[in-house]
């Protein structure tokens, strides 16, 4: 059974690939050159960052009593 939606994903991926030369290096310019072109109709969302003092803790573990 052929899936269509995941062949156009894996074309895409595929040409992404071949026009960085595929090297995953140069991927993040060239993503970012060609968001350049769009910036007016992109969609920015906040960027939520946790610093090192308020990162959410583990909850403490209970200690369980040893059998003896």
């Amino acid at each position: 059974m052929k899936n269509d939606i995941l062949e156009e994903v894996w074309r895409g991926r595929d040409q992404l690939a071949a026009d960085c030369g595929r090297d995953l290096k140069k991927l993040p310019a060239m993503l970012r050159h060609e968001e350049a072109k769009y910036g007016d109709r992109l969609v920015r969302l906040p960027v939520h960052r946790k610093s090192a003092t308020t990162k959410a803790r583990k909850p403490a573990r209970k200690r369980v009593a040893a059998h003896a």
